[in-house]
């Protein structure tokens, strides 16, 4: 579901820069490695105290409800709609992350990652204070170890995608077919070309998401055809 979104982002940016199947294999598995990971956690943490983990969750998503309001969104028609965007967003990073808003968004995801394995780690230990030692002998280890180890294979396949799939931007000041290839909001002053001509999007929703998710300039093309 996570890759078909990222699919359909692609799909606002010129042809050339569509998703091809290798780099949706990549996204696929660096999400695979990084939301995997969190289930199972939040699922052992669960699994040994029952009656704290919709404590945890309001917990979190409060937090990050809150955040998503500290960012500013800009998604929805009425208040009201954004609001709810909002709370839906601090649902979502309860078990992925992925950007709201314009602007640099590597400080952010850093942020975000350090909070996980920070709260990960919690879960984690948890676990293994409150488990039944002698029914988990055979696998406890191995899930102590393999968890972590889990995750930051999927940062580092995160990493691998964007150096290396993540879609050309154009520099608006040069046309002349240099191509960067970028973190989000890695490189300053980017608009999205397709061989000079600006990107024409259809649907203003998706393509502000787009917009926030490829450029950090506030007057994108995406924008200002919105």
């Amino acid at each position: 579901m996570v890759v078909d979104y990222h699919r359909s982002l692609r799909s606002f940016l010129p042809d050339k820069d569509k998703q091809n199947w290798l780099s949706s294999v990549v996204y696929f598995f660096w999400n695979l490695f990084l939301i995997g990971p969190r289930v199972a956690t939040v699922a052992l943490f669960a699994s040994v105290l029952p009656f704290h983990i919709a404590a945890h969750f309001l917990s979190l998503w409060l937090v990050f409800a809150i955040w998503a309001f500290m960012q500013g969104t800009d998604f929805m028609d009425s208040l009201a709609g954004e609001c709810l965007y909002r709370a839906t967003v601090g649902l979502i990073w309860y078990f992925s992350w992925f950007n709201v808003t314009e602007g640099h968004t590597r400080n952010r995801s850093l942020i975000y990652h350090t909070f996980i394995i920070t709260d990960t780690s919690i879960l984690l230990t948890t676990w293994w204070l409150y488990r039944d030692a002698e029914m988990t002998q055979s696998y406890a280890l191995s899930l102590m170890i393999s968890i972590p180890l889990c995750y930051i294979l999927g940062l580092l396949l995160k990493g691998f995608y964007y150096w290396c799939f993540h879609p050309k931007l154009w520099r608006a000041a040069d046309l002349k077919k240099v191509a960067y290839d970028v973190t989000d909001g890695v490189e300053p002053s980017v608009d999205i070309q397709a061989d000079g001509a600006l990107v024409q999007t259809f649907n203003k929703r998706m393509g502000r998401h787009a917009a926030n998710f490829y450029t950090t300039n506030a007057s994108s093309p995406i924008k200002a055809n919105e």
